[in-house]
């Protein structure tokens, strides 16, 4: 794939190397020269100094041929306008945008945006932590329906997926044990370091 990353932060840093070691085409954006020193060596994509919201840079670093643009600066306000150019005049067809202020997200959605709080994440996770001792990761959000990565620890080893699914409100889409894919069935019995991915409602 194609993909510009607009902001070389810790996450567009973090997001643009892992992307390049698995052989995607990325150019990373950053307002710094000197944020690209985060990349590291192993990093073997394209960088550009401007803004990302640059309509003629954007130009230049081909975001015309682009699969996905990622929007990660540490503003947010900069990152709605970058976002609505990408999506509005180059027609792009993922783009996801990070957001600190959780505030914003329902504006955002309404304004048809794919977003990413990472203060909110971030909260749920370390609040299932606290209160249920087992491990929720939040893959993906989108208006009121979340998927979430859900690991059985030996508390809840031993039970059933239906059990599982009436505590956490939810559907299980795929049960992943070992190397292996369960399709969903309510009499599974769960077992230590099974992965659970379920559709709950937000």
């Amino acid at each position: 794939m194609y993909i510009i990353i607009i902001g070389c932060g810790r996450v567009g840093s973090q997001l643009a190397t892992t992307l390049s070691l698995e052989g995607h085409n990325v150019v990373v954006i950053d307002k710094s020269n000197s944020s690209f020193k985060r990349l590291g060596t192993n990093f073997n994509g394209r960088t550009m100094v401007g803004n990302g919201y640059d309509v003629e840079l954007l130009k230049k670093a081909g975001i015309e041929n682009a699969d996905a643009v990622a929007v990660v600066t540490n503003g947010d306000n900069t990152n709605v306008v970058a976002t609505q150019v990408a999506r509005k005049i180059f027609k792009i067809p993922t783009v996801i945008t990070r957001i600190y202020d959780p505030k914003r997200t329902q504006l955002y959605h309404q304004l048809g945006l794919n977003v990413i709080g990472g203060t909110t994440l971030m909260a749920k996770m370390i609040k299932e932590k606290i209160t249920s001792g087992h491990f929720v990761h939040h893959l993906s959000e989108v208006n009121e329906i979340e998927i979430i990565e859900f690991k059985i620890n030996e508390d809840t080893s031993g039970l059933t997926l239906k059990e599982i699914e009436t505590k956490q409100q939810g559907k299980t889409l795929a049960v992943l044990r070992d190397k292996e894919i369960l399709f969903p069935n309510e009499e599974i019995i769960t077992k230590e370091k099974d992965i659970l991915l379920i559709i709950v409602k937000r």
